[in-house]
């Protein structure tokens, strides 16, 4: 179904963005790698304390007890059955142990990861350390230079390699010969002082490990160790969480994408899409900057140009993340200009969303969505709206498009199809690239007869989004009376307050699609389903 135009100032998207506002995605609670990393800690814990009498004593974290600890544990995990295995399993320990220790201590990988050799230096140790070769069938150890950068992953496999190599005597060759276990030991033992440096730090790992055991037996049955390293551990993973929080919203567009016909890798990409190496002079040194965007819509259908591509770039700012916002900012101008030379009918859209573009970064986003060159913004709300309005007006024809021809007029031979598609205002060669496509990937089917339909797994989603598309192309803007109703469903992509009366809406969606019966239960179910993603909110 052909969306209405909008055209809206500055200042009204800016209103229609605070409505249609998604403040943050995912609690750091939820995202995998703090259940990972509050999992592994929580088991690290438990498997050495029977090594350390339950840590019941401070005296029982001294470095020499952690070492017999970790080994003795490590000896109980090991199948001895298939090497590679056991060193996966392991290796995972010893990560889970270097992790503890960074947590308890205050210490982190990344400020660490420098100083490894010198502490070995200062101890009067050769920086080499056992690797074991690439060849699979025959474990051969060599003694090799430890790098001048060393993380926990790097020692947690090398210390693995090491210690399970103990355990295959008859299967496992050094050259030249020398010992795997004092190897093991020593760097073992090196690491684990490089991380706790002195008294207090074991003072301070005893008194985590000792009051996570003491809560974890408590006698309610509940298990509090997990929430006391809870807090730590949000701390501790903070960063790289909200590193990867940014890819969230990319995932949230694939999906989307996918559920509305779009193929991977051919109407949209799965990976940054590099432009090229771009000139510039910064702090007046001549420096290349590599222009890339998140999306690329269409993105390798043959033969689209010289029509229109969508260039996108995705920024989702849940906190103040200014310097980072600000850069991207300045630099869009450039880039922008960049692309127009590749590609002369670049079309630039933005998506943006979360709270520090409600408050912190607003000017940030003001700038955006009033630079001459963006065409339109769109929210993880408004998707389905907002940028299917915009692959309209760049004439590329989705499957969604051709199932609500179809649903909309029945029957529907192959020549109604396309007179319906190009009273919407598509071309002709883009009508039998689409229905091909759609075809081809079951989307919709044709009979013996020439009649399409679509297939019954896909209807649900189809008219859902027709309900939708026929709320927003009927909506219109509410008075104040109309908003204390509760009688409304307000609608994302024409502004703040842009809403249709519930009862207008199904009277109206039962009339325009002649292909199905939508019943009383079907409008209800399909409306709970719009406000459940967030496309529809009840006023």
């Amino acid at each position: 179904m052909r969306l209405n135009a909008e055209n809206l100032t500055t200042q009204e998207q800016l209103k229609e963005f605070d409505q249609w506002l998604t403040a943050k995605l995912d609690k750091i609670k939820d995202s995998d790698k703090f259940n990972s990393e509050i999992t592994s800690l929580c088991n690290c814990i438990s498997t050495l304390a029977p090594y350390l009498s339950m840590f019941s004593e401070p005296a029982t974290c001294s470095i020499n007890n952690l070492i017999n600890a970790v080994k003795n544990a490590s000896f109980e995990m090991i199948s001895r059955t298939d090497f590679g295995n056991d060193e996966n399993t392991i290796c995972n320990f010893y990560y889970s142990f270097f992790n503890l220790l960074f947590l308890t201590s205050g210490a982190t990988d990344n400020n660490l990861k420098n100083h490894f050799l010198i502490k070995l230096h200062e101890d009067d140790i050769a920086a080499q350390i056992p690797k074991r070769g690439a060849i699979k069938k025959q474990i051969l150890f060599r003694l090799s230079d430890i790098p001048s950068t060393t993380k926990s992953d790097y020692i947690s496999r090398t210390l693995a390699s090491c210690y399970v190599g103990t355990q295959y005597p008859e299967a496992v060759k050094t050259e030249p010969f020398f010992d795997l276990e004092v190897y093991f030991r020593i760097f073992l033992e090196e690491y684990t002082k490089l991380i706790l440096e002195d008294e207090e730090d074991l003072l301070q790992f005893w008194a985590i490990c000792h009051s996570f055991v003491q809560l974890s037996n408590s006698p309610n049955g509940l298990n509090l160790g997990k929430y006391l390293l809870n807090s730590c551990t949000i701390f501790k993973v903070r960063g790289s969480v909200s590193a990867s929080g940014g890819h969230v919203t990319e995932t949230i567009l694939r999906e989307k994408l996918s559920k509305i016909g779009l193929r991977a890798d051919i109407d949209f990409n799965t990976t940054d899409v590099k432009i090229g190496d771009d000139e510039v002079i910064e702090d007046g040194k001549r420096k290349k900057k590599t222009r890339a965007y998140d999306f690329v819509i269409p993105y390798q259908i043959d033969n689209w140009e010289p029509k229109p591509k969508l260039f996108i770039q995705s920024q989702f700012y849940a906190g103040d993340s200014g310097s980072v916002s600000h850069k991207v900012v300045d630099q869009t101008q450039s880039s922008r200009a960049f692309t127009l030379t590749k590609y002369p009918n670049a079309k630039f859209v933005e998506y943006l969303d979360g709270a520090g573009y409600y408050a912190a970064l607003r000017g940030d986003l003001e700038h955006m969505l009033s630079f001459s060159s963006t065409e339109s913004f769109f929210q993880v709300k408004s998707i389905l709206i907002r940028l299917r309005r915009e692959f309209q007006k760049i004439d590329f024809l989705t499957a969604i498009e051709i199932q609500h021809a179809i649903l909309t007029s029945s029957p529907l031979s192959n020549e109604d199809l396309i007179t319906s598609l190009q009273n919407d205002g598509y071309s002709s060669i883009e009508i039998e690239r689409a229905i091909k496509s759609s075809l081809e990937n079951g989307l919709v089917t044709v009979n013996d007869k020439n009649v399409f339909a679509i297939p019954s797994q896909h209807i649900q989603v189809a008219r859902r989004i027709l309900i939708l598309d026929v709320a927003c192309n009927h909506s219109s803007k509410l008075s104040t009376q109309d908003k204390s109703s509760q009688k409304y469903l307000i609608t994302p992509g024409y502004g703040a307050h842009f809403g249709i009366k519930e009862s207008e809406l199904s009277s109206i969606c039962c009339s325009i699609c002649k292909a199905l019966n939508i019943t009383p239960t079907d409008f209800i179910t399909d409306i709970e389903w719009l406000l459940d993603e967030g496309v529809l909110k009840r006023y």
